[in-house]
């Protein structure tokens, strides 16, 4: 196992905002579904402002996926 090997695999968090036109054309499920499938954690919703805000945890690779 390499030094990069190692990097991808530190658990990282972020905290992230989306703009733009993309509420109602499903981009909350579709972010929420592609999170479970790497075993990310954290949430997502659409905000009164009309983005999209959400906060991730998991190893660092799968968050850069993301």
């Amino acid at each position: 196992m390499g030094v990069q090997d190692v990097q991808d695999h530190v658990p990282v968090q972020c905290d992230f905002e989306i703009f733009g036109q993309v509420q109602g054309c499903g981009f909350t499920k579709h972010c929420r579904d592609n999170c479970i499938a790497l075993g990310i954690k954290g949430w997502v919703k659409n905000s009164k402002q009309g983005t999209i805000m959400g906060k991730m945890q998991g190893a660092k690779a799968d968050v850069n996926k993301m």
